[in-house]
């Protein structure tokens, strides 16, 4: 009985071994590696208002900053059905982490394609991001997010697109990132009646390309004794334009909305949220934009971009609404395909404290970041 049990376990063993070979043959898809590898070396200034000490503060920084990644994507032979695993890679003494950034697959028939998995998508696209690097691990300052380009994020979605050369449309319904409760509350359950959901268009013609979108999440509270039992909505509404013209390009994204905090990232979690005013639930309104150009020089290329928010509610008690704005001027130098420089000047003003009237800050960084894209 022991020497069958023994012959039995070595026969599942080579059989499970042998399992994944015969399922999966190596002429039926390919695969691609790519990384990423990031370093940040620069100075940051803080004033008073943003300091412990009160005092106007700068300090050096060298780093690696988290959208540095380790990458692998799948493709069936016929190219139809793929995925994509994507590794962020970080660190900022004295710890070093990995995350995860896109975790997907898709399945393509004709013009049509269904993606599932964890990612961002065509609302808030990536296309249409001005080239401001410096600064992720600093005061999360990357692509001017949060300071006039607004963008939700990758979450675990499925999404159908119908895409043409010239135009198309995307439909996803994806996780919402907020899932709290009010402040404080601890009879309360958050519910969702649908899940989190965008629809965007695509439209393109010569130089000019668009992707106008909506974004819409409801969420919705059951309360128990001695707990308000309230709801809010998240809004985003984005129209981004792209326009190309020989060395030249331009961009800008403006956007507009309400109750952007934690489900939108890069936003204050205490100005861009839902206020809950005795039994009433008075949104925050937000606006904002970005513009920004580059003029491509062999090698060089010169960029330069500004971004505007303004974040209003009526229940603030000095000032109904902060303004905030930011800008940034870089002259990036690819040496080789593989490696290039990015030297980058960055300037955010974060307006007044709409609680007291008092000046909340400014801060600049004057850094270099150093490139390896394989």
């Amino acid at each position: 009985m022991k020497k069958l049990l023994i012959i039995a376990v070595a026969v599942m063993a080579i059989f499970a071994m042998s399992v994944p070979a015969m399922a999966v043959s190596p002429s039926t898809y390919t695969f691609d590696m790519a990384a990423r590898m990031l370093t940040d070396i620069g100075w940051q200034s803080r004033s008073g208002e943003m300091t412990n000490s009160g005092n106007d503060v700068g300090s050096w920084f060298v780093n690696m900053p988290g959208h540095s990644y380790l990458r692998a994507r799948f493709y069936s032979v016929d190219k139809n059905v793929g995925g994509r695993i994507e590794l962020g890679l970080a660190s900022l003494q004295p710890s070093a982490t990995v995350s995860l950034r896109y975790a997907y697959g898709y399945w393509r028939v004709g013009k049509c394609r269904i993606l599932a998995g964890q990612t961002d998508n065509w609302f808030g696209s990536l296309a249409y991001h001005v080239r401001q690097y410096v600064g992720l691990n600093e005061n999360s300052h990357l692509l001017l997010f949060g300071w006039g380009f607004l963008w939700p994020h990758r979450v675990p979605q499925v999404q159908f697109t119908y895409n043409t050369d010239n135009w198309g449309v995307q439909f996803a319904l994806e996780e919402p990132r907020n899932k709290g409760t009010w402040a404080g509350a601890t009879n309360v359950d958050t519910t969702f009646i649908l899940p989190r959901m965008s629809l965007t268009f695509m439209f393109k013609y010569g130089a000019f390309m668009t992707h106008p979108g909506i974004l819409f999440v409801k969420h919705d509270y059951e309360a128990g004794a001695g707990a308000s039992d309230e709801s809010w909505d998240t809004l985003a509404i984005v129209l981004p334009v792209k326009f190309t013209a020989g060395a030249f390009t331009l961009k800008f994204q403006g956007h507009w909305g309400k109750n952007f905090a934690t489900e939108i990232p890069f936003y204050s979690t205490t100005w861009t949220g839902p206020v809950l005013n005795g039994s009433n639930v008075e949104d925050t309104t937000v606006m904002g934009a970005v513009l920004a150009g580059e003029y491509q020089i062999g090698k060089l290329l010169l960029t330069a971009g500004a971004g505007y928010e303004n974040w209003s509610n009526d229940t603030w008690a000095t000032n109904d609404e902060i303004t905030r704005w930011g800008a940034f001027v870089a002259v990036p130098y690819q040496f080789t395909k593989n490696f290039g420089i990015h030297p980058e000047f960055s300037y955010y003003k974060y307006g007044d404290n709409p609680q007291t009237g008092s000046d909340m800050g400014n801060e600049w960084l004057l850094g270099v970041q150093f490139r390896f894209v394989f």
